[in-house]
């Protein structure tokens, strides 16, 4: 028999094993921290690499709790980010630089995309494969595609008056039928639906004369960097291997972004994600990475633009600590 101080002893043990046991389902199961991020546009296969980051637990790990809000013509993500309203946004490089150029202190902490999506395109009968042969030309871009083509083009010697520009529609007809000859559009989008509809087309490069910009850019803003860099480095590291997961499985990303988009097309997902490898995945350094020689020339080429009236302290507008801290390790 046990007498009663060994009953009492064991069931002191007992409860200290419960507690011990408690203790341990709460370490295992911590509360994750909620983060916010405002997407650039409306979910698909553009943001792939964050998809992936929730899917595949990558944010979890990280003891994140990640919302993605849906973008869209009326949405700013970087006026979100700097109220505080989102932590993290995806925002243009060049829309970002003109940002931060206005006194709103945000910092990019890691590229999605190294090499901008938008290029220009014409009928493969045309023989328009360069942009000399845009002179004489009715070229349409969309709202913001003005000014990227008269710096190519200026680039080339080639002025304004030489050709004509035109906003873009939703309609390809005016393509189509050659009334419009040249069309700025995106590689990762209109290019796949016009060579779905069975259209051969030929491609200009901005890269090939001299116009290096980056695409979408992960920003925060610098009081978060200031105040929680850990939080910042979590969400980066998690990010950039959703990334990794997205370009080493393209295949999957049609289905994630059903997840977040259930009209989505899964099938035209996948072409998004494949067109948009060579962008995210460059071939040079680290997926995310970001050199100064690129934000320099694009604050150059704002400058020509007009959109900057003087050059920005460059220090001041993208942070590499975490990048450097991720891949060095």
């Amino acid at each position: 028999m046990i007498g009663p101080s060994r009953k009492l002893i064991a069931l002191f043990f007992l409860m200290g094993l419960a507690f011990t046991l408690a203790a341990c389902g709460q370490t295992s199961s911590p509360r994750l921290t909620p983060v916010v991020v405002q997407l650039g546009w409306t979910h698909n296969a553009q943001f792939a690499g964050f998809y992936a980051a929730d899917q595949k637990g990558y944010y979890a790990k990280e003891g994140l709790a990640v919302t993605f809000v849906e973008g869209g013509p009326n949405v700013d993500p970087i006026t979100e980010v700097f109220s505080g309203r989102a932590q993290f946004g995806i925002a243009g490089a060049d829309v970002f630089l003109v940002a931060r150029s206005q006194g709103l202190t945000l910092k990019a902490v890691a590229v999605d995309y190294r090499r901008s999506p938008r290029v220009y395109i014409a009928l493969a009968n045309s023989g328009i494969t360069r942009p000399q042969d845009f002179i004489g030309k009715t070229i349409s871009v969309n709202s913001t595609g003005g000014p990227p083509l008269e710096t190519m083009m200026k680039r080339v010697g080639i002025q304004p008056d030489q050709y004509k520009e035109v906003i873009s529609t939703s309609d390809l007809a005016s393509f189509y039928s050659g009334v419009v000859q040249v069309r700025s559009v995106f590689l990762n989008n209109e290019v796949i639906t016009i060579q779905d509809a069975g259209q051969a087309i030929n491609i200009i490069y901005p890269d090939d004369y001299g116009i290096h910009n980056y695409g979408d850019t992960l920003i925060t803003s610098d009081s978060l960097i200031a105040s929680q860099p850990n939080l910042v480095l979590r969400f980066v590291r998690a990010t950039l291997q959703g990334w990794t997961y997205a370009v080493e499985h393209s295949s999957e990303i049609g289905a994630l972004v059903v997840k977040y988009n259930p009209k989505a097309d899964p099938i035209l997902e996948n072409k998004k994600m494949a067109a948009s490898l060579p962008l995210v995945n460059t071939g040079e350094d680290y997926i995310g990475w970001m050199k100064p020689e690129i934000w320099k020339g694009m604050d150059q080429t704002l400058q020509e633009q007009g959109a900057l009236t003087a050059p920005l302290d460059l220090t001041q507008v993208y942070n590499m600590q975490f990048l450097k801290e991720i891949y060095s390790r």
